[in-house]
């Protein structure tokens, strides 16, 4: 799925994931962060494209008390749901 971000919303994001401590850089272009810190945690790979961002997977992540760990939960497959948790995050800003 693609998310329809303007140009300052890109580069917000882009600053966003180089700076977030839960933010990887698999490479120049992808990135994979986990975002805990919101209503409704999530995990996503994010890969920047000519025109914008795709979103090549994401997923809810659960909190497993007992086990004292994450895991993940279905997968997130409207874009608006993604868009939303970034911006609950602060990373479109």
């Amino acid at each position: 799925m693609k998310l329809n971000l303007t140009p300052a919303q890109l580069a917000a994001l882009r600053g966003f994931l180089a700076d977030y401590e839960d933010a990887e850089s698999l490479s120049e272009r992808e990135y994979v962060v986990d975002l805990y810190d919101i209503e409704k945690p999530v995990s996503l790979d994010l890969v920047f494209e000519k025109n914008g961002v795709a979103v090549d997977g994401a997923a809810e992540l659960l909190y497993d008390a007992e086990e004292d760990g994450w895991y993940m939960g279905r997968r997130l497959e409207d874009p608006a749901d993604v868009q939303t948790a970034l911006e609950q995050a602060g990373a479109l800003e």
